[in-house]
């Protein structure tokens, strides 16, 4: 992809963010009775689940790992010469896998799931905008880019917490 490509990509992710963010503050201002924290937590199974430390994160890293190896082969195949990485590690494709925060994501996930099937519906909306919102501004290099990088962070704690505990 070249830098205009990339470029519009990211300007298109954060007015689409952008967006949303503003819907869900105009329906909140028009009277909207549900809680705000559908929303945010919404933001957060974003930050859990769907960015760099997630599962998607772990499937990213997974087929960089995979990627890196069918190269390796290929290249010693065809030459009969040994890749040698040098001082580079291994591709991880730049995501620090985090269990921690995908069991929490998965828990928050399964919570939302189970209220919105006990007859919550009117929780999928919120839930569904504060999740694009968080896709679309959190791959961005901003702000709230920053603030879901702390999400994560504490998302593994908590992750980690459940895990050793129960």
């Amino acid at each position: 992809m070249n830098d205009v490509g990339a470029g519009a990509g990211g300007v298109g992710a954060v007015v689409l963010g952008l967006v949303l963010l503003f819907y869900q503050i105009g329906r909140w201002r028009g009277g909207d009775p549900t809680p705000k924290v559908h929303f945010f937590a919404g933001v957060a199974l974003a930050a859990l689940l769907f960015l760099g430390g997630g599962l998607l994160g772990v499937v990213g890293g997974s087929a960089a790992a995979f990627g890196d190896g069918i190269g390796s082969y290929a290249l010693e195949s065809s030459t009969g010469q040994v890749a040698k990485a040098g001082a580079m590690g291994p591709v991880t494709g730049g995501e620090k896998v985090a269990v921690g925060g995908a069991v929490a994501g998965l828990c928050l996930l399964a919570l939302y799931l189970g209220l919105i099937k006990s007859g919550r519906a009117d929780l999928k909306e919120p839930v569904l905008r504060g999740a694009g919102v968080g896709v679309f501004l959190g791959a961005s290099a901003g702000l709230v880019g920053m603030a879901l990088g702390l999400i994560r962070t504490s998302g593994n704690s908590v992750g980690n917490i459940l895990i050793h505990t129960i």
